[in-house]
């Protein structure tokens, strides 16, 4: 049976101070544990351990900005092959949590299709002039001035 380290010193001291008779085995095992306990550093200093939590605080910092920059990178190139692409999601409508009903535009075609879990459906080809196209409005966001204001004047 091995010891670990400090349970095997403890045990040699208890023993020497009882005077009973220690096993060649436990006090070849003691003296091995003595010395590697003597060989060992006491430990790091205040300064060390700052600068080691400092390194590590870097490094994190590091990986984060290289996160943030590739995920930019990837979105970038994927946003740009979306534009260039001959497929577009023209509308979807859903029907229940796992199935929807959506217009897509592939080349110059309107296209209905059912999607569900586990099938893809086409329903029917639309012509051009069927389809009601959304033109792109600026969503008008509230400014939180005037809304803190409005919660004011309640009061």
């Amino acid at each position: 049976m091995l010891l670990s380290g400090k349970t095997a010193l403890v045990m040699l001291n208890v023993v020497d101070e009882l005077g009973m008779k220690s096993t060649d085995k436990a006090s070849n095992e003691a003296e091995a544990v003595k010395e590697a306990v003597r060989d060992t550093p006491v430990g790091l200093s205040t300064a060390d351990n700052l600068w080691q939590l400092l390194g590590l605080v870097f490094v994190l910092i590091i990986v984060l900005v290289a996160a943030y920059y590739t995920t930019k990178y990837v979105g970038n190139i994927k946003l740009g092959q979306m534009k260039n692409s001959n497929f577009t999601a023209i509308d979807s409508y859903r029907l229940s949590p796992n199935k929807l009903l959506q217009i897509v535009k592939i080349g110059n075609k309107y296209v209905v299709i059912a999607i569900t879990k586990d099938n893809i459906n086409f329903i029917t080809e639309l012509d051009e002039d069927e389809v009601l196209l959304r033109e792109d409005q600026p969503v008008e966001r509230p400014d939180f001035k005037k809304i803190l204001e409005k919660l004011r004047n309640k009061k």
